[in-house]
């Protein structure tokens, strides 16, 4: 991915980053009270929110259905044909049946709430990211980019970087 996006992002919430990375250097151990930075730019001024790894899902809510393989194909093919020549694909063939009982639950998920989405797999892997940003004194954090639908991205700023004038 190109990193330009994410280090705009970076330099237009330097100031809570700042703070964020002074929050973070007062926790000599990791553990899930450890804050990590969620920068929402799918709107036109990135929001950063700061919050505990351990309740990262009340900022991005975990989808059930987002990690199964069917729909990780599904959305894989979707990036590069579009949403309506794959719905079409997957909505025929072997797994068709499979498909729109995933397709009816992710669009339940969608609908009933605001938040934006990652898979439970992609909430536990930024669990683990976040150890090891903090062992290697770096702030963790996560971009949801904005796109339809948007894209979450995971990534870590070194602590000196951001404390440095």
């Amino acid at each position: 991915m190109d990193q330009a996006p994410i280090q705009a992002l970076v330099k237009q919430c330097a100031a809570g980053l700042f703070d964020l990375a002074c929050a973070v250097s007062g926790h000599p151990e990791w553990d899930l009270s450890l804050p990590v930075g969620v920068i929402d730019a799918r709107h036109h001024k990135p929001r950063l929110t700061v919050t505990p790894v351990g309740t990262i899902n009340s900022v991005l809510r975990a989808s059930a259905t987002i990690g199964t393989p069917l729909m990780r194909r599904f959305f894989e093919r979707f990036s590069r044909v579009g949403l309506e020549q794959a719905q079409a694909e997957f909505s025929r063939g072997a797994d068709a049946e499979a498909f729109a009982e995933l397709w009816d639950a992710y669009r339940e998920e969608r609908e009933s709430g605001g938040q934006a989405m990652w898979s439970i797999e992609d909430a536990t892997d930024f669990v683990m990211h976040s150890r090891c940003s903090h062992s290697d004194h770096e702030v963790a954090c996560v971009a949801i980019l904005p796109g339809a639908p948007h894209a979450i991205v995971t990534f870590s700023v070194p602590i000196r970087f951001l404390t440095s004038p």
